[in-house]
């Protein structure tokens, strides 16, 4: 697993437009923020530089909508919040968050997590926690090929290692960076075999 951090601020005039594909223009055009506009044209300059993608044809979507590498056997995914824009990349299916360190809503927790990770979240100094647990349910969702289809109080990301979901185990791994918290997902068989 490999995993790219890119800041946005290096794009906020849209400057490498360009150079990102077809339908990745028409989603930056989309946005009405500029900020929302460089996170959207930073991922797609990720795919590009990481991944060879220039040409939307070099991508397939598989039937929740998350997207492929054609002709390839690396998977990847792409997440932004903030300031940055990430990219993870793995020999097998993949899932990645960033999320930045803030106040939490405890009506989301309440929606979205599990009775045991809200008891967790309890013992739990401070907001990082909150966002420990929500990076890895997204990774975890993106990973599976759901996302959001996927209900995140179906399944527990606890203990912060591992969680079972869909007949696979997934290894969760977290990156703090600049006070955003990072989660990937990736299938743990191939991982350990790699």
């Amino acid at each position: 697993m490999q995993l790219y951090i890119r800041n946005i601020q290096e794009y906020i005039k849209l400057q490498g437009l360009e150079l990102v594909t077809a339908s990745r223009r028409e989603s930056i055009q989309k946005y009405i923020k500029t900020e929302d506009k460089a996170r959207c044209l930073t991922a797609g300059l990720l795919l590009r530089d990481v991944c060879g993608v220039t040409d939307d044809e070099q991508l397939i979507t598989g039937k929740n909508g998350k997207p492929y590498l054609k002709n390839k056997s690396t998977f990847f995914n792409i997440s932004h919040s903030g300031d940055y824009a990430v990219l993870a990349v793995a020999d097998s299916e993949i899932g990645v968050d960033i999320e930045k360190v803030t106040h939490y809503s405890e009506a989301v927790a309440m929606r979205c997590f599990t009775q045991e990770e809200r008891d967790w979240l309890k013992t739990q100094p401070g907001n990082e926690a909150f966002f420990r647990l929500w990076t890895a349910k997204e990774s975890v969702m993106k990973a599976t090929g759901f996302g959001f289809s996927l209900p995140p109080r179906s399944f527990t990301v606890l203990p912060l290692n591992s969680c079972f979901v869909l007949n696979k185990n997934w290894l969760l791994n977290w990156i703090f960076h600049d006070n955003y918290i990072i989660c990937c997902a990736v299938d743990e068989h191939i991982a350990l075999l790699r």
